[in-house]
Parts: structure tokens; sequence; C-alpha cells
């Protein structure tokens, strides 16, 4: 049975946030990226964007939340300035501490008052060391415990519960694969393809007539084929219970094209991106620079996961394993200097780790600007 021709709209691009933009900078975008962050410490400055993105409004809430907001950050900042002068067996545990106050910061403008919740006062995530033997990286696991911060953030950045079981376990090794900075290194280590899929020429499609908007966007048949993975596979694994997609022509014989399955209805406000805002989220791309230093967007493919994991998710918990072992067993630290595993971590501190700082700004302003060197 032929496959129907796609649905006719207007381009609007894409983009994993409302608002995105690309931007070249002479200045070390690390310093930057904090700049920018350090800037919601001005009062003004976090009311306007509680307004703006969080559409929060009384006066007397988002003066409570900016003043939350500047605790946090100013801490995330120190601990971040003091964790770039240590050395790599304490850094990841100061990194950690300051990546926990982001992603405090985040949880309180999601999630208002979130400092006089219980929650706030649980890391959210376990990890103890076999005070018999070293850690194996390949086998080590992080597990999820009572409801904490990792929990709250989940929810932040996915709008929707987190409730994982106590005590689910997330495989280490799992995660450093999910890291496209360090695919190189991880593919040197243990070999196998990648698990994630590129996800080719994503766009959000408007109809004005219908007052319509949907995601369209195509995946490589090679791709699928290095894989072994069916089309359908693909989709049902992209499946949400809030969204789906249909195949369609492609204009390019080289790639599969699929579109919303259901167009999202532009309401009053008459934002395009809100009724697509669960779709985005329900795809959890994974973001990353191509070879022509353009952001590009890949599917990852979490079957190994005990639940689908964002990006920004996958690296804080890695942080947090990594500033547990740094806390609780140095011997294994030491260890893993020496060892062919040391090439991840040392990759994740120095690559990934920018990365993270770059995904938490975006989810702070809830807006995907790139940085890119103009040098």
């Amino acid at each position: 049975m032929p496959l129907p021709a796609p649905r006719e709209g207007e381009s609007l691009g894409f983009g994993i946030y409302p608002d995105h933009s690309s931007e070249a900078t002479l200045g070390d975008p690390e310093a930057v990226i904090w700049s920018s962050i350090n800037h919601l410490c001005s009062r003004s400055a976090a009311e306007f964007y509680l307004g703006r993105a969080y559409r929060i409004a009384n006066r007397k809430k988002t003066a409570r939340i900016a003043g939350n907001l500047r605790l946090y950050i100013q801490q995330a900042f120190q601990f971040y300035q003091a964790a770039a002068s240590s050395k790599p067996n304490t850094a990841p545990l100061i990194y950690y501490y300051s990546f926990l106050n982001l992603a405090k910061a985040l949880c309180e403008m999601r999630t208002p008052s979130f400092h006089r919740r219980e929650e706030c006062y649980s890391h959210g995530l376990n990890w103890r060391p076999n005070p018999r033997t070293v850690v194996n990286f390949a086998s080590e696991t992080v597990r999820i415990g009572r409801r904490g911060v990792w929990h709250t953030l989940w929810e932040s950045l996915m709008r929707a519960p987190c409730m994982p079981a106590n005590d689910t376990r997330i495989s280490v090794r799992s995660l450093f694969s999910f890291c496209p900075e360090i695919t190189s290194e991880f593919g040197g280590v243990f070999g196998g393809p990648r698990p994630f899929i590129e996800v080719e020429n994503p766009n959000l499609r408007y109809d004005e007539t219908r007052e319509e908007v949907w995601l369209t966007f195509s995946i490589g048949r090679q791709d699928l084929r290095n894989l072994n993975l069916s089309g359908p596979k693909l989709i049902s694994q992209m499946r949400t219970d809030r969204s789906a997609y249909v195949e369609v022509k492609s204009e390019n014989k080289k790639m599969r094209t699929y579109e919303s399955a259901t167009s999202g209805k532009v309401g009053r406000s008459g934002s395009l991106w809100m009724p697509v805002e669960r779709d985005i989220l329900g795809l959890n791309l994974i973001t990353h620079f191509g070879m022509k230093r353009d952001v590009e967007y890949s599917f990852p493919l979490q079957n190994s996961l005990p639940l689908r994991l964002p990006q920004l998710m996958i690296s804080y918990t890695i942080l947090f394993w990594l500033g547990s072992l740094v806390r609780y067993d140095p011997h294994s630290v030491a260890d893993l200097m020496y060892s062919p595993f040391w090439i991840l971590i040392d990759g994740f501190m120095t690559q990934s780790r920018v990365w993270l700082l770059e995904l938490f700004s975006w989810a702070l302003y809830q807006k995907q600007t790139t940085l890119r060197s103009a040098r």
C-alpha cells in the first residue's frame, strides 16, 4: 500500500524549547554560559523570566522564588569555581554539588517553595562501594532511592510524574553510552553500535487555515539497517501515551519520513510551540554538535534503562555516581585512573560536563541558545 503524502504546512524550524538560536562568542563559552545563568541572580531578571517562560505572575511568589534562585545559583557558581582548580580524584564531588544546586534552582522555578519540601533534602539516588573490592565499571549500578531532587528534576524536564520503584537500578555503563561527546571513546572500550539514531530534518509545521501544528522528521534507511531496527519498531519506541507518529512519503529515497499522527490545535494564546510541547518532550532527543558545528538531534534507544532519561538527567546521574565514588571509595578512583575506563571518565568530565552546564542553562531559561567559539 503506497504511503500517504505528508501534510503541507509552513516550516517553523525546530528546537526542544520554545525559543532557539545559535550564537558565536570570542570568549570562553563556559564563562559565557555562567554569565547567563548568574544573570538570574538579579531579582528583576528572575521575575521577568518567571513571568515570560514559566507564566508565574504573582509578585509575592516571584519575589520568593527569585530570592531562592539567587542563593542556589550563587552557591552553584562557587562550587563550580572550586572544582575547576581541583584534582581529578576530588573534582567530581565538588562539581556534583554545583549541579545539585542548579537542579534545585530549576525545581524551584517549576515547583515554587520546593525548598520547603522533604525531597529537596534528599538526592533521590543511592550508591555505596563494596568494601571488599574495587568497582567494576562494566557492572556498576546506581539505585533510585526515596523521592528526592532527582525525581523532581526529572518531572521538571518531562512534565510528568516520576514514579520508578524504589531501589530501581540504572547501569553506569549504559549511562555513559548515551553521552554523544564520548561516543568514540565508548566504542573503543566496549565496541558495538552506539545506542541512538540520528534524527534528520526535525521540523514543526503549521497550517494557518486549520490552526494546527505538527512534527515531522526523517530517519536514514542505512542507520536503521546498521542497528538492525525496522521503522515500525523505532516508532514504537518513540510513541508515548500522548504522541504517536506515522510514516509518509519521503522526497529522499535514502530517508524514511514521519509526522505526528495527530496535529496540535493552536489555542487562544497563539503559541505555535505549546500544542506540541508534550510531543517534543516525549521524543526525549539528545542534542550534540555535528561535523558542521551545528546542533544535531538523535533519538536514544533506551531499552537498557528502567525509564526514559532526558540527556540532562543522564549526565546528572553520572556525575552523582562519580561524586559518590570520590567521596566513598578513593581506592576505586585510583584503580580506575590506571584502567581502560578512565578515558570515559576523563572524557565525560572535560566534555559532557560542559554540555551539561549548557543544558541547565537552556532548561532554566526555557530557551535553546547554542554557543560556539568564533575563534
